[in-house]
């Protein structure tokens, strides 16, 4: 359960970086790369977890120096409505193979002890989900707002717009980010970073569960904590943040690593921070309401 006055409560643990959307080869058919060799490929970049989340089956590898997490992507039949589904218990996501509606699936299983993701809202000139789409589907965690495959296909990476209309009309939303691994060149592009308890499966789903995580394609982030009306986001590489309330309004900017706001100066349903570095690369908070 989200702590939504304050996701990074919990300030105990472990920064562990990990990436939960990663396709491999044969399993999905748009995988390019075998799938010791993604491991590898991410156990030499540095990452501390990762979920090989292959299209309508359940791929269960493992690692030395990963924490797996299970997941799959969901799809319909017609290719449409991507949803990654993630758990520490496998037979919890198994039946949605099966399944061929998708609110069906959201309804079934966010009674569960799964994580639930709409993934690529910004994909194809079409988009994935429209913002009424996302509105309407019930039960879900959370949606990319970062997709880094999307950079070399038609649509749009980001899609912070989206998560700031669903957060905007009283929906309480999680922001992750992915690589959308299919190609040796799409590692690395987005990621998440959770304060975990342990380096465990369990204690990064909880992370992931609760919102004690940020989003990045590139800036890494320090700290981030809430004491009172004052919330402080630290950067190691961030050179501006802004402070993002409802409707996707900023609220204010700094140039610099580190920001502290009151938010009892704005009326605004929500807060959420946006971190940018050199070139394109950023990091995204959680929202704090």
């Amino acid at each position: 359960m989200v702590n939504w006055t304050n996701p990074y409560a919990g300030r105990d643990g472990i920064w562990l970086k990990g990436n939960l959307h990663t396709h491999t080869s044969p399993a999905s058919a748009c995988g390019r790369v075998a799938i010791d060799k993604t491991l590898s490929l991410y156990e030499d970049a540095g990452y501390g977890f990762l979920s090989i989340s292959d299209h309508m089956i359940l791929s269960q590898p493992k690692s030395e120096r990963l924490v797996l997490i299970p997941g799959i992507e969901w799809n319909r039949p017609d290719g449409g409505g991507h949803i990654g589904l993630y758990s520490c218990r496998p037979n919890s996501i198994v039946p949605a193979i099966t399944m061929k509606d998708q609110e069906e699936l959201l309804a079934t299983l966010s009674s569960r002890d799964s994580l639930l993701i709409l993934n690529h809202p910004n994909w194809q000139l079409r988009p994935h989900y429209r913002r009424e789409e996302l509105l309407a589907l019930p039960g879900y965690d959370g949606i990319e707002i970062f997709n880094g495959v999307i950079k070399r296909l038609e649509g749009y990476e980001i899609s912070t717009d989206k998560w700031d209309y669903l957060l905007s009309n009283g929906q309480r939303i999680l922001g992750f980010a992915s690589d959308d691994f299919h190609l040796e060149s799409d590692l690395s592009a987005g990621w998440n970073v959770v304060r975990a308890e342990s380096a465990s499966p369990e204690a990064v789903f909880a992370a992931l569960k609760c919102g004690n995580f940020y989003t990045s394609s590139g800036v890494d982030l320090t700290d981030i904590y809430r004491e009172k009306n004052y919330i402080t986001v630290e950067s190691a590489n961030g050179e501006e943040i802004q402070a993002i309330g409802s409707g996707g309004r900023l609220l204010e900017t700094v140039k610099d690593c580190r920001m502290t706001v009151d938010i009892s100066k704005w009326d605004t349903g929500y807060i959420r921070f946006a971190i940018y570095g050199t070139g394109s690369s950023m990091a995204w908070t959680q929202p704090f309401f």
